[in-house]
Order: structure tokens, then sequence, then C-alpha cells
């Protein structure tokens, strides 16, 4: 009797959790395409980088030693400005940044987006960014990937 009123229970209550999983899943969906993808990537528009992304962001990776090198938003926005000064920024059609998402998994207020990245048709990353839930929203935190 117990196991046929939690599966009852759990039948019940299953259907608002996929909702809010669903919801999550999209507003960071959302927010890694227009803060990584648009601000960062193609446009070096610093009002979307600063919507998306955590002030202590860090992009984690690891060189040539058993060292991790750390990128820190600041720097990263800066290469992003030259960028810019440069021309290099925003991309040209044909060469944009465009993101696929494998899996968003949301765990309460924290989350994790597997990101393939390509460079107009070519995969040139595997992306995983780590998120927060803030009272403002979601928030990118750190970034490791794979380049391919």
């Amino acid at each position: 009797m117990k196991y046929a009123i939690f599966v009852l229970l759990s039948l019940y209550l299953t259907p608002s959790f996929s909702q809010e999983y669903n919801t999550d899943q999209k507003a960071i969906s959302e927010l890694i395409q227009l803060a990584y993808a648009e601000g960062l990537q193609n446009e070096g528009n610093m009002d979307k980088i600063d919507r998306g992304f955590h002030p202590d962001f860090s992009m984690i990776s690891r060189g040539n030693s058993e060292k991790l090198d750390l990128l820190s938003l600041e720097r990263w926005k800066e290469y992003k400005k030259k960028s810019l000064a440069s021309g290099k920024l925003p991309r040209k059609e044909g060469n944009q940044v465009s993101l696929e998402f494998d899996f968003i998994d949301v765990s309460g207020d924290v989350a994790v987006a597997k990101v393939r990245y390509y460079e107009g048709k070519t995969q040139t990353y595997l992306d995983y960014i780590s998120l927060y839930r803030y009272e403002e929203g979601w928030k990118i935190i750190s970034k490791i990937y794979h380049k391919l």
C-alpha cells in the first residue's frame, strides 16, 4: 500500500518538476546563446557579456604541463575589445559561432551544460559550462573545454 501511494504521489508531482526543469533549461540555453555565442564570440558586445557572466567567472584550461591556466572574464573581455578595435569582431557571416546543446543538467540552483561549439560549419570545441542561479537569474561561472 505504501508503495502504491508513493507511485501515485510521484506521478502527480512529476509534471511540475519536469515543467520547472524545462523552464530552467530554456533560460540557460538562451543565456549561453546571448552572452557567450553572441556577446563574447560573435559581436564583442560587453552588455550582453555582462548580462550572462558572473564577474568572478574563470575559464579553466590545461596547458602543456600539469598546471591549470585560468582566464578571468576581465582578461577575456580585454581580448575581445582588442578584436573589436582590430576589426576581427564582429565576426563575418559564414564564420560566426553557433552552439548545439548536448545536455543541460539542473540541480536546484546549480547547472552544467555540455555545448558543441562551431565556427562556421566546423566544430572546434566541446565546452562544459557551469552556472549558478542568483536572484537576478542564471550566471555563467566557469568553463572547461576540449579542443577538437
